[in-house]
């Protein structure tokens, strides 16, 4: 889309202005006289015509012009302003190097504390090795150990107590489950609490762990052992399958003990003997896992985790630390070259653009006012020739130049009307011609080069001086030398 200036035929101006009547008569009047020195009515007519056209094509073009010159100020606000600002990117580091430095401080603060006391504590208890701390595999190992310790003792005790009991296997399985659950879960819990404390600095703890594990112990076995003499029993009253059998055989014997008394059982078969050892064996391996679990030191495995946590944490900001600086220096130069390329590119481009159509519309707009200034001299021309066919007199004053001879030149519109820098008044600011344009994208194209090669440079610059910053941080945040 363009715009046009009006194009107005010299015929359908003078018909409009009823030119050979008016010349004719004016002529046939003697007018203008011969002293006249201004233009006649008719003439007048012609002008007043003509620079209403010319007005009518100046507003028109103005109001075209208006986003168009909205465009070329705002693109040229943005081309001319600075684009890069080091402080703001230095800003930006330093506030990943405060927060990086903040956390390590807070960390080393804490891990400072946890060394000392797990220090002390080495001293305290006279060890020279450092915690055994937890790890999600580690804990995942000691529960599956659990777990598969109380599956398979519920599984040999169901196989080998059912037999013995009316209830078959459903009444064995309830049975083994809760024995098991003794054997095996409230060991490990026995392990973890009581036995551990048998390292404890406190002597009345580690007497009363010490008792409290003693009569657990004596519990254990004499449950467990309660059960192998309850298997013996069934088997000597021929209620389950003794060792060696095929089947069931009851047998004549009129006292066989009392499970509750297993010292008064006699004939202990080989299943009875299993059943016992299974029990006491998986109930010996789960307090053991709960002893181990967490380190065999009450207390010791977790001052060591939290002390390692935050060892790990910091050494986890330190290792990052240069490669997040490093990704922030890359990611911003990245974003430079774009910018300098997309001001270049688009921007530029759609200012040489606009710019280039207020170039065209000025150049319209002389082509348009040569044309009137034409046309208004061939009009004017074709009075005074119609007028002298029919005038007595001589031609007026006004008709000739300084030297008394007829103008041949018969109007000139003023330089204010054709120059377009003085109608446009308010766009005049903005126009360059063709060559001006050229030349003047090559200097906002030098000028964001060149703004961007600086800015570049003093990244660079900033840059290796971020980078001893950056060493320093992490030297000054390693524990692991400690």
């Amino acid at each position: 889309m363009s715009y046009d200036f009006p194009r107005v035929q010299v015929a359908s101006v003078e018909k409009e202005i009823d030119l050979e009547s008016k010349a004719e008569n004016d002529g046939r009047n003697d007018l203008p006289r011969e002293d006249s020195k201004v233009f006649s009515n008719c003439e007048n007519e012609a002008i007043t015509k003509y620079d209403d056209i010319r007005h009518k094509g100046v507003l028109d073009a103005a109001k075209y012009l208006e986003p168009f010159k909205e465009k070329i100020t705002n693109i040229k606000s943005k081309i001319e302003q600075k684009h890069f600002y080091i402080d703001e990117f230095k800003n930006r580091i330093q506030e990943t190097l405060t927060s990086a430095k903040g956390s390590l401080s807070t960390l080393k603060s804490s891990f400072e504390v946890q060394d000392r006391e797990v220090r002390n504590f080495k001293l305290a208890n006279n060890l020279t090795r450092d915690p055994r701390s937890l790890t999600p595999i580690k804990i995942i190992i000691a529960f599956l150990l659990v777990l598969g310790l109380f599956a398979m003792e519920v599984k040999v005790n169901t196989t080998l107590l059912a037999p013995a009991l009316e209830g078959g296997e459903g009444e064995g399985q309830s049975i083994s489950a809760a024995v098991a659950a003794l054997n095996v879960f409230v060991s490990f819990l026995a392990g973890f609490f009581v036995l551990k404390n048998f390292h404890s600095v406190i002597i009345f703890r580690r007497r009363i762990s010490q008792f409290g594990l003693f009569i657990y112990s004596f519990f254990i076995i004499y449950l467990n052992i309660c059960l192998g003499a309850y298997r013996a029993i069934a088997e000597q009253k021929g209620n389950a399958i003794a060792w060696g059998q095929t089947e069931t055989k009851v047998t004549e014997l009129a006292e066989y003990g009392s499970a509750l008394f297993p010292w008064t059982v006699s004939g202990w078969s080989f299943y009875a003997a299993v059943l016992t050892f299974v029990g006491i064996l998986f109930a010996v391996l789960s307090l053991l896992d709960g002893y181990f679990f967490n380190d065999p030191y009450p207390g010791y495995g977790s001052l060591g985790k939290e002390r390692n946590e935050n060892k790990k944490e910091m050494n986890r900001i330190r290792q990052h630390l240069a490669s997040e600086v490093n990704s922030i220096f890359k990611n911003e130069v990245k974003k430079t070259g774009d910018q300098r390329d997309l001001l270049i590119s688009k921007d530029l481009t759609e200012w040489s653009k606009n710019i280039t159509i207020l170039e065209n519309i000025f150049s319209a707009y002389r082509r348009f006012a040569k044309k009137i200034d034409d046309d208004l001299d061939h009009v004017i021309g074709e009075y005074r020739s119609k007028n002298n066919m029919y005038r007595k007199t001589g031609e007026p004053q006004y008709w000739k130049d300084e030297n008394g001879k007829i103008k041949t030149r018969y109007y000139n519109l003023p330089d204010s009307k054709i120059d377009p820098e003085k109608v446009f008044t308010d766009t005049a600011l903005l126009y360059l011609n063709k060559d001006k344009i050229q030349n003047q994208m090559k200097i906002y194209q030098e000028k964001i080069s060149e703004e961007s090669n600086q800015y570049l440079n003093k990244l660079s610059e900033y840059h290796t001086e971020i980078n001893k910053e950056v060493d320093e941080t992490v030297n000054n945040y390693d524990v692991n030398r400690d």
